[in-house]
This record gives structure tokens, sequence and C-alpha cells, in this order.
């Protein structure tokens, strides 16, 4: 209309995976429940003492806040590992893994390989390949939790 033209957010390489990201950004909405639940469920005692002890709402916030949702960011963290490696319906539907390929995340390869070039064996394993990755960074975000998660009831912290 005037000269000027938006980014071809689906037909280019370039903004193809940009697009996808921001348009994952719509899914945050769960996690945001999740975190909701989480800051609701902190003994409002737990600021008080906070502030008796001159706590500001910084210090209120990193003594009190953090430490008592790090179980709900364990699990949104894990949740979100997960998720991550799960991209497909939206690449099969938008891009069926185009333009040039940009969009052609793992899920999606393993559907055309199982599918379209109709080699099941091949696209087990890479099923299998993908348990394993996934399996591994839950492990070490779970190991590393062991550091800096509290759980209500555990004595002395996560440290």
């Amino acid at each position: 209309m005037f000269g000027v033209q938006g980014p071809a957010w689906l037909g280019s390489e370039e903004w193809a995976l940009p697009g996808f990201i921001i348009m994952s950004l719509w899914t945050t909405g769960a996690a945001m429940v999740i975190f909701l639940a989480g800051l609701q469920s902190i003994p409002q005692e737990l600021y008080e003492a906070a502030e008796i002890d001159g706590a500001g709402a910084w210090g209120k916030f990193c003594a009190v806040t953090i430490p008592m949702t790090t179980p709900v960011i364990l699990f949104n963290l894990i949740i979100g590992v997960v998720q991550s490696f799960q991209v497909f319906t939206q690449a099969y539907v938008m891009t069926g893994g185009g333009p040039n390929n940009a969009t052609l995340f793992y899920v999606l390869y393993m559907y055309r390989v199982a599918f379209n070039y109709k080699e099941m064996g091949y696209a087990s394993a890479m099923a299998w390949i993908l348990f394993m990755i996934v399996m591994a960074c839950t492990l070490l975000i779970f190991r590393s939790s062991a550091r800096w998660t509290y759980y209500e009831g555990e004595r002395g912290g996560g440290r």
C-alpha cells in the first residue's frame, strides 16, 4: 500500500524460524497459570517475617518468593524442555518443513522418514534417540535441581 513490505514470516528462510518462535509464545499461558498457583501457595507469614527482619520488596522476592517457587520453576523447566523437542504440528500444518527445510524440525523429519519414505525401522531408531536425548536433559535438570530446589518439608533448604 505504501511501498513498505513486512517480513515474509513463513515464506522466507530467514523469517520462518523467528515466526515459529513468536508463535510459540502463545503457549506460555499454561506455564503462567502454574506459576500463579505456585505464587498463591506461598504463606503470607513468610513475607511478614521477612518484613520484620527488614527486608524490602527485592529482599522478600529473593529470600521468600524465589526459594518457595523453585518446585514450580523445576516443573515448568522440565515441561518446557520436553515440549521444545516435540515441535511437530505447527511446522507440519504451517510450512511442511519449508521454505528450503528451514523449519524441518527433528520430529517432522522423523515423520517424513516413517510415512513418506516408508522407513519405519529408521524412524523408530530416530524416536529412540529422541527419547534418550530428552531423558538425558531431564536427568541433568533433576540432578542439578538438588542444589537449588527447596521443598517445604525439607530441613536445611535445598543447599
